[in-house]
């Protein structure tokens, strides 16, 4: 398991090389290390890891859009680099996700009826925190 510090700049590390090759239109290499991030995403409760979670829902978030052809909605398809970038930015300057449309769409905590994608990602989170204080 990865320490928040590390996974933390993990995070930031993969989501601008995904900002970088969504803006030169190579959207297969978008999430292509998520998985690997996700198995070693630190557990526990701790405030500054709900920063983390609602970086990596947004990442998967991204993930989903791709994977579904970029459907209209609140994220357009050329906005998620942008979003990715303020993302790593707060994330580098270990402050709390500023941006208000990533907080509405993937802040679990704040908003509990959030997508079911999110949901899931959020119990998966859960499920490995149970596990490991079992």
């Amino acid at each position: 398991m990865l320490t928040y510090t590390v996974a933390r700049d993990t995070l930031i590390e993969f989501l601008r090389a995904d900002a970088k090759a969504h803006a030169a239109g190579r959207y297969d290499e978008i999430g292509r290390r998520f998985d690997r991030l996700e198995h070693q995403f630190p557990t526990g409760n701790a405030p500054e890891l709900g920063r983390l979670h609602i970086a990596l829902a947004f990442w998967d978030g991204w993930i989903d859009a791709r994977n579904n052809g970029w459907p209209r909605g609140p994220i357009a398809l050329d906005a998620w680099p942008g979003l990715a970038e303020q993302v790593a930015d707060d994330l580098a300057h270990d402050r709390e996700i500023s941006s208000p449309l990533v907080l509405d769409r993937f802040d679990l905590v704040a908003h509990p009826n959030l997508n079911e994608r999110v949901q899931t990602l959020a119990a998966r989170l859960r499920e490995r925190d149970a596990g490991m204080s079992a």
